[in-house]
């Protein structure tokens, strides 16, 4: 018995060893981020040609890809990620031939993330949304749509509250957008801690420091519901384990039924925005040719 004992004490060390360890792995080599040159070559692989652009906002370095040169007689689908994410999440879309017929198709690091102020958290929706207008406002876009999955989906919403002159459409894909229903992993504590903190990738770090602001920041937008007047299209799986699907409940109570296509996914999980991109596509190809 006292060598079992033994054996059970050795091993319960090594479990918070290996767990450093690995935490400390995953500092050295997890991003979530393609340099320049990764871009170009995944873009290759699809016999496309992206478009690179590095700019500021407020002295924070910001990077975004364009599927071509920007034409101004389109209009522009911008797409936001969520956290943590980089603008590679919406390459399949970026990619996609026929989208970039009918349209200029942009996909942006958001402050924090990819190459945009890489590791700083920007919590503020205000600031995200704004560092996102610049870039549109950069560019001369009139008209323009814009995507927003998980916490990318708040900032779109916060987007077309502030600028509704030029967005004409928005499409929320499993939104992170109730305060009352703002899901805590308790395995974000490894990235609050102090003890714990210097271990984990800057990109979850950024990720953790949204998420512990996320609610108050919802609560503070609450007004912003009944300002916008543009369409809301609106995606979630009913079995999103990460992001609930009683934000879906929440918009419905928030925006005039006239306004809000909601749309259920059956048995969807969070990961919708890749799993059902030929029906997100298709919609996005209707909302451009009704602009």
């Amino acid at each position: 018995m006292k060598k079992y004992s033994r054996l059970f004490k050795k091993k319960r060390g090594i479990i918070p060893l290996s767990l450093v360890a690995l935490l400390v792995f995953a500092n050295a080599c997890i991003s979530l981020r393609m340099s320049d040159k990764d871009v170009i070559k995944s873009f290759e692989k699809d016999t496309r040609t992206p478009k690179i652009y590095h700019t500021n906002y407020k002295g924070k370095s910001m990077r975004y890809i364009a599927s071509k040169p920007f034409d101004n007689n389109l209009p522009t689908l911008l797409f936001l990620h969520g956290a943590p994410g980089s603008s590679s999440d919406f390459y399949r879309y970026l990619k996609d031939s026929i989208l970039d017929t009918k349209a200029n198709l942009i996909s942006i690091d958001r402050l924090g993330y990819g190459y945009s102020n890489y590791g700083k958290a920007e919590t503020s929706l205000t600031e995200q949304a704004e560092s996102t207008f610049s870039i549109l406002k950069e560019n001369q876009v009139k008209d323009a749509v814009v995507i927003g999955w998980s916490y990318g989906g708040t900032i779109a919403a916060k987007l077309v509250a502030l600028h509704p002159e030029i967005i004409k459409h928005v499409v929320l894909i499993a939104p992170a957008i109730s305060p009352a229903d703002e899901k805590y992993f308790a395995i974000g504590k490894i990235a609050k801690w102090g003890l714990t903190r210097w271990m984990v990738p800057k990109v979850f770090r950024v990720a953790e420091d949204e998420k512990l602001s996320h609610a108050e920041e919802l609560r503070l937008m609450l007004p912003d519901w009944q300002t916008i007047q543009r369409p809301v299209t609106y995606y979630h799986g009913d079995k999103d384990k990460i992001v609930p699907y009683a934000n879906a409940t929440f918009i419905k109570n928030q925006m005039p039924a006239n306004m809000l296509d909601l749309i259920t996914i059956k048995g969807g999980s969070h990961f919708i925005v890749f799993k059902n991109d030929d029906l997100i596509k298709t919609e996005l190809l209707r909302i451009i040719d009704n602009i």
